[in-house]
């Protein structure tokens, strides 16, 4: 029977600039949204050989396993976020199948390691860490669930290690459409002087730079997520990223502008193993173009695209019930030749 796994919370009122360290206090804040949940998990450190980095990982035993949950789903975050983020999905989607839930390397609180700057070496070392934290968890294969730019690491590791992949499931997966040579000039000001700083500085440093006042500044910035979470998401999201940016400089090393990816996977989803389902979830008011996957669907026969209504780009958040039946939906699916797009009031579209 797996433990449930409390955290300390008594020095959790403590100033920023004053004990506990950072990491202690992020394990406090993640541990505090997970128990929030009312669920038994399992936190713990899985050590790899990729310069000895350790994995943070969260385990959550479905213990109704049937004959058709056979490999567990393993979760893989987007950028700046981490396993705590999941929340609600976790909950409900435990109870069809174990969940695992990392934190890459160089996010939340896996260990930092410095990446390649050369972008093909850097994504090669980020997906053999896949590799190797599944190797060391012994799981002969996975249902990959990743979201955003975990959705790109996740079909890249997909395209290498399609004999470890169950099922592929892609929640408004960053990184597949091709940079926009006419979308720089539209943009206003503002808007290009955002991208400047991003291209000199990494992404969130402007998150480290005010300090202790981070938190504050993502209260304002999303005053949304204390609804989908608790008040402890702003401490949680920047403690997560308050660390050596290894991983920030990687994704910024495999983007363009930060919205683009140097190596779209619109020019690299057709080498991928068409005995692997694969399962787009996008976000109807998302800022990724969803109807990318109507155009590019008919390279692999395995391929579903559902579009949630309402919800955003962060679909397992804005509705983590809906975002779950299509997730245990698609692991339910028998493997069919038959690609199609679906919405989910169910209307089957054409394919282009």
């Amino acid at each position: 029977m797996m433990a449930e796994a409390t955290v300390s919370t008594t020095r959790a009122w403590l100033p920023y600039f004053s004990c506990p360290s950072k990491s202690q206090r992020l394990a406090e804040a993640e541990g505090r949204i997970l128990s929030a949940l009312g669920i038994k998990y399992l936190a713990r450190l899985i050590q790899i050989p990729f310069k000895n980095t350790e994995i943070s990982t969260v385990s959550v035993t479905c213990e109704q396993a049937t004959p058709q949950t056979k490999y567990p789903i393993v979760l893989v975050h987007g950028f700046g976020a981490g396993v705590a983020l999941w929340g609600s999905a976790i909950k409900r989607l435990a109870q069809f199948q174990t969940v695992h839930a990392f934190d890459l390397p160089g996010f939340g609180r896996s260990s930092r390691p410095k990446f390649s700057m050369d972008p093909e070496t850097a994504e090669t070392e980020m997906i053999d860490s896949i590799e190797q934290w599944r190797d060391k968890m012994n799981l002969e294969k996975m249902n990959l669930v990743g979201h955003s730019f975990g959705g790109y690491l996740a079909t890249s590791y997909a395209l290498k290690y399609p004999g470890r992949v169950e099922n592929l499931v892609l929640a408004d997966p960053w990184g597949f459409n091709e940079m926009d040579p006419e979308l720089m000039p539209k943009l206003t000001n503002r808007q290009k002087s955002i991208f400047w700083f991003v291209q000199q500085f990494s992404p969130l440093a402007v998150l480290r730079l005010v300090g202790g006042y981070g938190p504050t500044l993502m209260k304002r910035l999303r005053p949304d997520l204390a609804a989908k979470y608790s008040e402890d998401v702003y401490d949680y999201i920047y403690l997560a990223n308050s660390k050596n940016p290894t991983g920030e400089l990687l994704f910024k090393c495999l983007s363009e502008n930060l919205g683009w990816a140097k190596q779209p996977m619109s020019k690299r989803f057709h080498a991928l193993d068409n005995t692997v389902p694969v399962t787009f979830i996008h976000g109807e008011r998302s800022w990724i173009d969803w109807k990318m996957t109507r155009t590019m669907f008919g390279e692999l026969e395995h391929v579903e695209s559902h579009v949630m209504q309402s919800a955003g780009h962060h679909v397992y958040a804005d509705d983590a019930d809906k975002f779950a039946e299509l997730v245990i939906g698609a692991l339910k699916k028998e493997k069919t030749s038959k690609p199609t797009v679906i919405l989910t009031d169910d209307e089957v579209l054409t394919p282009l």
